[in-house]
């Protein structure tokens, strides 16, 4: 006879877990991150989302409600946890109470975290705790605290087949937010290459290039949301991911494209993906323009090698992400 260990849940004196993000963008990773981790605390401790601006109406049909201090609409007691380090305390903080106050750091702004743990601190008597999306980023903060990797509910993409129809054209994409500053300044020019070279480039997120990409055969510029991720990443054979000025902590969109089943290309600078691109076994790090276009044509030449990559990431996506995984992350939260 199995014996199932007993699950823990919050002691209700402890108060609501209070998480504040900010939820105007239903694309951003650090907001998709929060809701997660609210459905993984479900029936296991009271969880109240809020935003600190009006809440785009996806997020507020699922619960995330504007924080109002003037109409006593605010997070008071419990535990705080600030999604990220740009929510705007205002003067509902002052008020707040919090008996415990967590700040995840999911950014590569330094200045900007210490200057909101100095405030949280000054403000509430509390002193913050720290929880860090990478470990590379936990590394040049240098404070103390737990690695809490973007919480994905991987799913949907674990059901994507690894191996891609062959009768397609290999198709290399990018999927993330339209916004110029996550886009690397040399992309366009290596999508051309691609494209003159017969390789299909689909990038979702990417109408933001329309300038300098616009009806070029075998280019595809989508709109953020044009497609659920998984079916977007279920249309490509490899995942080609170089930021631009908006460095990544950690990427969950690389994750995401991981556990569907591709081999990834990614840009090495500054990246806290560091730790999953492993280099000939999930995919490859690139640091020029010729290496990045060497590497993929590497894989469009030999579907038996991205499959391979493919294969590699999704395990290494499951062993870090599934919810079994994340049951000692859970335990700072109902502790």
């Amino acid at each position: 006879m199995s014996v199932t260990s007993p699950v823990t849940v919050a002691n209700p004196a402890d108060g609501p877990l209070h998480i504040v993000g900010r939820f105007g963008d239903p694309h951003s990773g650090a907001e998709l991150q929060v809701l997660e981790l609210a459905r993984r605390l479900k029936g296991r401790r009271e969880v109240q989302l809020w935003s600190d601006i009006p809440p785009h109406p996806v997020f507020v049909k699922q619960g995330v409600r504007h924080i109002r201090p003037f109409d006593r609409q605010a997070p008071f007691g419990g535990t705080l946890l600030l999604g990220s380090v740009f929510v705007d305390t205002g003067f509902w903080l002052q008020h707040a109470k919090p008996r415990r106050v967590v700040v995840h750091y999911n950014v590569t702004s330094h200045e900007t975290l210490f200057a909101r743990l100095a405030e949280v601190s000054q403000v509430t008597g509390v002193d913050p705790e720290i929880t860090y999306v990478s470990d590379p980023v936990r590394l040049t903060v240098n404070l103390p605290g737990l690695v809490e990797r973007s919480w994905i509910d991987l799913r949907q993409f674990l059901a994507v087949p690894v191996r891609r129809p062959e009768f397609r054209p290999f198709t290399v994409g990018r999927l993330s937010r339209d916004s110029p500053d996550k886009h690397h300044a040399q992309d366009p020019q290596l999508y051309r290459m691609l494209a003159q070279r017969g390789v299909k480039v689909r990038v979702q997120g990417g109408t933001c290039l329309a300038g300098e990409l616009a009806n070029i055969p075998d280019i595809e510029l989508l709109p953020a949301g044009a497609l659920p991720a998984a079916d977007f990443l279920a249309s490509i054979d490899l995942f080609f991911y170089r930021p631009g000025s908006a460095r990544e902590a950690y990427g969950r969109v690389v994750v995401e494209a991981m556990a569907s089943g591709l081999p990834v290309v990614a840009g090495a600078e500054g990246a806290g993906y560091a730790e999953l691109v492993q280099p000939g076994v999930t995919g490859w790090m690139v640091r020029t323009q010729e290496e990045a276009f060497d590497r993929v044509m590497q894989l469009a030449a030999s579907r038996t090698i991205s499959e391979t990559l493919g294969e590699a990431g999704r395990r290494l996506a499951r062993e870090l992400h599934q919810d079994s995984a994340g049951e000692a992350l859970l335990q700072y939260y109902l502790n």
